[in-house]
């Protein structure tokens, strides 16, 4: 029982300083990296632009697919102007659609 409480502890207090261990490393490899006389929470500010750039890219993003589907739409209407095809949900040929016409016509 006593041995098992012993490795225990050794393995936490192991852990315990292996983290700390870890993020003193890390904090030294920021601050050489950042501009002298700046804080190390000058990390947080840089994560702040880097979402806020995100964001940024994201709502471009957004509007390129809603301008690019808009154009598609246009072009589509443009395209059955020009070969005289119905504009989806129109009707035609007795008063049903292009493919149920089209299905009655070959038999199918």
């Amino acid at each position: 029982m006593f041995k098992r409480l012993t490795w225990m502890g050794a393995g936490l207090v192991t852990g315990f300083v292996a983290s700390k261990w870890v993020e003193r490393k890390a904090r030294r490899r920021l601050a050489r990296y950042l501009p002298s006389g700046q804080p190390l929470n000058a990390g947080a500010e840089l994560a702040d632009k880097a979402r806020e750039l995100a964001v940024a890219k994201i709502a471009d993003l957004r509007t390129a697919v809603d301008e690019g589907r808009s154009t598609m739409v246009a072009r589509e209407a443009e395209l059955r102007r020009q070969w005289k095809l119905a504009e989806p949900g129109e009707q035609r040929y007795g008063g049903k659609a292009d493919g149920a016409w089209a299905k009655q016509r070959s038999g199918r």
